[in-house]
């Protein structure tokens, strides 16, 4: 499962009545326990909370928010499957606690779970947990399903209870720029990075809103500081080689190409940048030694064969271009069936 982080909630609860087994000292003490117990859960010594929520337990079996409070540790464990245990039993027990269904959606969107929808954080919401967390949850789940124009009304809910809530800007950008919003998406990015100053993926993100403005040395910048945030991240500077191939430096780009793939980060977009660039500086030999390497390495990536069938072409090789792009057709891909028809032409 993804490493995410946990937003831990203070909750306190009054001395309830508990009906007919419990004495007014032993419900003073569970709930005692379980106030102790969130104290130390949110100063992160986790053994010693998740300590006092079994006592609570031990004092009353049917304690929902004790077993709610324990999930929360075992899910700062990882223990995945005693976090979803302990959030069902509270749910059992109190299916009005709102909390509870936040966490187990939470859950299941940071373990990648197909088919996840948003009903959980519908719930949660509904029973009143109207956190901007489980608008931006909620969000995240209905952009996965298609769903852009309610992601972003739970978008801009969620920044309307925080208005520092960076990765919510963040996201709404990115719904932004699909929908052709240039400047409303540069905005968020770099409101984004006002409230969250490192953040080297929404400077990535704005470079890549710059580089469809028009502004390449804007671009550049913002690349060059995603970089600078995150040596390792990869598509930053595969970004940057491809502002600075527009903006005419040749030798900077293939620069920024080579480090990309010296990550290991070696996805054939890369590669296929690097090789188209070979290719327009009159090096297509080489472009094709480099796409070859990568056919032999990712042999069912149809771009790599659509790319190579172009460069061969380039160079006078027809027959080779149209077994390259019969293999594209042959992986289930449309997109070379515009160059077979030249391979069937007398």
């Amino acid at each position: 499962m993804k490493k995410c982080t946990v937003f831990l909630l203070l909750v306190f609860f009054s001395i309830q009545a508990v009906t007919g087994q419990l004495t007014f000292s032993e419900s003073r003490q569970r709930d005692k326990l379980l106030n102790e117990g969130i104290s130390l859960l949110i100063r992160g010594e986790y053994q010693m909370a998740e300590a006092r929520f079994s006592e609570c337990l031990e004092i009353d079996s049917t304690f929902a928010p004790a077993y709610f409070q324990r999930g929360r540790i075992w899910l700062e464990w990882g223990e995945i499957d005693e976090a979803m245990q302990d959030l069902d039993t509270a749910l059992i027990l109190d299916p009005d606690m709102g909390e509870a269904y936040f966490y187990k959606g939470y859950i299941l969107y940071g373990s990648d779970s197909t088919g996840l929808d948003a009903d959980l954080f519908d719930t949660a919401i509904e029973k009143g947990f109207e956190d901007a967390w489980a608008y931006y949850f909620r969000a995240l789940c209905r952009v996965r399903n298609g769903m852009e124009g309610m992601a972003l009304n739970d978008l801009n809910t969620a920044i309307e209870i925080r208005e520092d809530f960076a990765l919510a800007y963040h996201e709404r950008a990115g719904i932004k720029r699909l929908a052709g919003d240039l400047q409303g998406s540069h905005f968020d990015y770099q409101t984004a990075l006002e409230y969250q100053p490192h953040f080297p993926l929404a400077y990535n993100n704005m470079g890549s809103v710059k580089m469809l403005l028009g502004d390449y040395q804007g671009a550049i910048a913002d690349y060059t500081q995603a970089v600078a945030q995150d040596p390792d991240l990869g598509m930053a500077m595969n970004n940057r080689g491809y502002a600075r191939y527009y903006m005419g430096n040749m030798e900077g780009a293939l620069q920024d190409f080579d480090d990309a793939i010296a990550l290991g980060d070696t996805i054939p977009e890369m590669i296929m940048n690097k090789a188209s660039l070979m290719a327009k500086q009159n090096q297509p030999d080489l472009a094709l030694q480099l796409l070859d390497l990568m056919v032999e390495k990712y042999p069912d990536e149809a771009t790599l064969y659509l790319n190579r069938g172009l460069i061969r072409e380039l160079t006078g090789d027809l027959n080779g271009a149209c077994e390259d792009w019969q293999k594209v057709k042959e992986l289930g891909s449309a997109e070379a069936d515009a160059y077979i028809k030249e391979c069937n032409e007398p």
